[in-house]
């Protein structure tokens, strides 16, 4: 029973550890929307999709606590508009989970900042110094270095995204979500890992 506890306990770890060490790619790319085939991109045309909530809004203006990304004249997402501070989350829903997010991110600053998550544990923190070109400077509304369709490629899923800021604003727009690769879900994991614990004590007993 011992051996087994033990099993148990290392199997939980390193489900755990799979999804609170996830790596991820990130590349940049022209335009303002995804060049992912088949991903589903929420441009914002319609307002504020259901599966968006907390702070946040929609608009297609600029003003001088919210500025549009450079080159954008349509509909955008501003967190955590009209207020100074606050958390927009994305929530996938219905089972789904993905392993891609693409984002045009608008005058990128350094405390503006996405948390991703797979069944309520935290996968990746992510903030605009991590993807800032090198030589642009924060919060620039018209450098292409600051304002620039970001794409994050993980090596998991998650089914959450946080968006924070923590000052006027995280503006961004063609959010974009894929299933690019055949991840197993940490659940798959947890299975395929009390198979093996199974098979193992099978052997034990033969012996």
């Amino acid at each position: 029973m011992k051996l087994l506890g033990k099993t148990l306990t290392a199997v939980a770890l390193a489900c755990t550890s799979l999804a609170a060490n996830a790596a991820y790619i990130t590349t940049f790319t022209s335009g303002m929307t995804t060049q992912v085939a088949g991903a589903t991109v929420y441009d914002f045309e319609n307002g504020k999709p259901a599966n968006y909530t907390g702070a946040g809004s929609v608009i297609n203006f600029s003003s001088s606590t919210t500025a549009a990304p450079a080159g954008d004249s349509t509909y955008y997402y501003s967190v955590a508009y009209p207020d100074q501070t606050g958390i927009g989350t994305f929530n996938a829903g219905n089972g789904t989970a993905y392993d891609y997010f693409g984002l045009y991110w608008g005058s990128i600053d350094d405390y503006n900042s996405l948390k991703f998550y797979s069944n309520g544990s935290l996968v990746a923190t992510i903030t605009g110094l991590d993807v800032i070109a090198t030589g642009t400077s924060l919060g620039n509304q018209t450098a292409a270095g600051s304002n620039r369709y970001v794409n994050f490629f993980f090596d998991t899923t998650f089914d959450r995204i946080d968006f924070l800021t923590t000052n006027y604003a995280f503006e961004m727009d063609n959010h974009a979500f894929a299933r690019t690769t055949n991840v197993p879900e940490p659940a798959t994991l947890g299975l395929l890992g009390m198979g093996l614990l199974g098979a193992s004590l099978v052997r034990r007993r033969k012996r």
